[in-house]
């Protein structure tokens, strides 16, 4: 992941993205990030995660430094649960050390105020996340 200001890179991160394989390791693209400009419609400090099935989903509280980009719930945020970054394997999220999302919370728009700890904002958005596939 690339943070650009202008043409200039500011900061960089190894980043997992969306899997392309289903929890049985069949390739699909159910779980594959969204290509494309979207542009982050709200952020928050810390939110509870939950999705999947029955015995094959996933429940996670306390997931820090989200920034939510897509309409589907498709986020940037820190990732405690594992450290294969450079390997495709969330739900369709970009899974960064919890540092990483921190820095990328506190560098995107819109800004977020610690008390309460969430803004949405309306359209046109936020700052513009651009998922490319290499």
């Amino acid at each position: 992941l690339s943070c650009l200001e202008g043409s200039s890179e500011v900061f960089f991160c190894r980043i997992s993205s969306g899997a392309k394989f289903d929890a049985s390791g069949t390739p699909t693209d159910e779980w594959s990030t969204p290509l494309g400009p979207h542009r982050i419609w709200r952020k928050l400090i810390s939110i509870h995660m939950v999705g999947g099935t029955t015995g094959g989903g996933y429940d996670l509280p306390g997931i820090g430094w989200t920034c939510l980009f897509s309409g589907t719930g498709v986020a940037i945020h820190s990732t405690f649960w594992h450290n294969n970054f450079g390997e495709p394997m969330s739900h369709g999220c970009v899974n960064v050390r919890p540092e990483d999302a921190r820095w990328i919370f506190r560098w995107a728009e819109p800004s977020v105020a610690y008390d309460p700890g969430d803004v949405t904002v309306g359209m046109p958005g936020g700052t513009v996340v651009e998922v490319i596939e290499r």
